[in-house]
């Protein structure tokens, strides 16, 4: 029985290894996060890019504004090491400020230019940006180009619905009550995980059930194999 157990284990621990290496989805994703999430409000909205270490530098991140979104004020936190670039777009409709003046132009995209090595393979960064006030929607998706120093890109551009799995799934934060805490984008990468602790706590449960039924057998041989008390022996009166 011991034996059994142990060779699923086994089973169990390479399948959970070869899952989270074929998978593409295992592989780091730009994701996003917001801090007040609420419409109408100003929220800040981090994009965390990671460098992969089988790529080249990252040397550039531009995020966009979806096309049918208007966000009056979109202020991007500058990053050490990198030049800021910002394109606008014309506001239609028209939107107002506070004190009723109008806006005919808001930001349509942000591009962190690197201005030294970059992003290096091994690591990750957070480009940030303040928003507000946040469209009336429930989830917001920023469209985000990943450069890298030998000129190729990664369009983090995909939707993913729910049970989707994408290669490149556009980074998306949900606005109001349900507003993400961490970066969005591992989705995938999170289940194979789960399912494999899962896999192991049921192992581990049966192991300790083993050990106490295997326990408990013992104990009972012992003392059915005991041998009696001797017999005291009769007093002559």
């Amino acid at each position: 029985m011991l034996k059994i157990l142990l060779r699923i284990v086994g089973v169990l621990m390479v399948s959970g290894v070869v899952a989270l290496l074929v998978s593409p989805s295992a592989t780091a994703h730009v994701g996003a996060y917001i801090e007040g999430g609420e419409p109408g409000e100003t929220g800040l909205i981090t994009l965390r890019v990671p460098a992969e270490s089988d790529n080249p530098p990252t040397t550039k991140v531009e995020v966009r504004i979806p096309d049918d979104i208007q966000i009056r004020t979109v202020r991007p936190q500058p990053v050490a090491g990198w030049q800021l670039d910002i394109e606008k777009k014309k506001t239609n409709p028209t939107i107002y400020r506070d004190d009723g003046t109008a806006v005919d132009e808001v930001v349509s995209s942000v591009t962190w230019t690197a201005v030294g090595p970059g992003l290096m393979p091994g690591q990750f960064d957070d480009f940030v940006l303040e928003a507000g006030p946040l469209p009336d929607v429930e989830t917001l998706s920023l469209p985000t180009l990943q450069t890298f120093a030998d000129g190729a890109t990664d369009a983090w551009v995909e939707p993913a619905p729910e049970g989707s799995d994408p290669e490149f799934p556009v980074p998306t934060v949900t606005l109001g009550a349900g507003a993400d805490s961490a970066p969005s984008g591992g989705s995938a990468m999170t289940s194979v995980i789960a399912w494999t602790a899962l896999g192991f706590a049921v192992i581990a449960v049966a192991l300790g059930l083993f050990a106490i039924d295997r326990a408990r057998r013992s104990a009972d041989t012992g003392s059915l194999g005991a041998a009696p008390p001797p017999e005291r022996s009769a007093v002559a009166e």
